[in-house]
């Protein structure tokens, strides 16, 4: 197959997974994240989430000295009362944000998008943890932004996308794909395994949620492939912890900005290798 050709057959899968039709295959995530934010006017403030996001969401704004503001969140998830205070300031340029948020929080995407809509604040999604389920919809997004490094649900150990529903507005970007054959391979396999890896991931979460069901579990009910268990006595933490251990499960303890900011374990079966 020609690296023309392979990379086409990727951006049609992403068309239909994302909803947008105007797509280009980046070196990284944060490449991508880099050129959405490339695009936003540096009088003007970025909204990102409290709790729940990336890394690169605050780091990236103070490398290009674009002034930033945290959106309140409830364990990962969107406090819309929050943003709809920030909005009328009439000084948001646009909201990025992470759904589900932390890799467990599903994030209210449509009312998010009516009211930056209302104030005319772009929408910056970021679907690293979404891509394949409903949450990736590009209908509630005027750009979306995806990894596929490590622990990602597309796990090709590099690359990443950033997608625009509107032609004019993906016409300001200035960029050219990433056409590293070994690594567009490692996309298009990884895409063409990507339900069954959801299946897999779903099965072990349902699985431990089960098995931890009298613990604190925060958003038990949402697409996610994280499970974040909040504990208060150090019973509960070495209980949590002792289950992961005798399951072979990795896991991180929190307050983390990229999951919950308050004591809590996170399982992490998104590092799970898929079978």
């Amino acid at each position: 197959m020609s690296q023309h050709t392979l990379l086409e057959n990727i951006k049609s899968i992403l068309r239909q997974r994302t909803n947008h039709q105007f797509i280009t295959i980046t070196t990284r995530g944060d490449a991508a994240i880099k050129a959405a934010l490339s695009l936003l006017s540096k009088d003007k403030t970025l909204l990102i989430p409290k709790e729940g996001g990336w890394l690169s969401y605050p780091k990236i704004p103070r490398e290009k000295k674009i002034p930033f503001q945290n959106v309140r969140c409830h364990d990962a998830k969107i406090d819309l009362l929050d943003l709809q205070e920030k909005l009328n300031s009439g000084t948001c340029s646009a909201f990025l944000y992470q759904n589900p948020g932390g890799y467990f929080a599903e994030q209210p995407m449509r009312e998010i998008y009516d009211l930056c809509k209302k104030h005319g604040c772009l929408v910056i999604m970021d679907v690293s943890g979404a891509i394949g389920t409903p949450l990736c919809d590009g209908n509630f997004a005027d750009i979306i932004v995806c990894s596929f490094g490590e622990w990602k649900l597309v796990e090709a150990g590099k690359g990443g996308f950033i997608s625009c529903k509107d032609e004019q507005l993906y016409g300001r970007l200035d960029l050219v794909d990433f056409t590293d054959p070994v690594i567009l391979s490692a996309i298009k396999d990884n895409l063409s395994r990507l339900d069954q890896k959801i299946r897999q991931l779903t099965a072990k979460k349902e699985t431990i949620i089960h098995d931890l069901a009298e613990l604190d579990i925060l958003h038990r009910n949402d697409c996610g492939f994280v499970v974040v268990i909040t504990f208060s006595t150090p019973e509960e933490k070495e209980k949590i912890i002792n289950y992961c251990q005798q399951n072979s499960f990795e896991w991180t303890e929190c307050p983390r900005y990229i999951r919950v900011q308050r004591p809590a374990i996170s399982i992490e079966i998104k590092r799970l290798q898929q079978r």
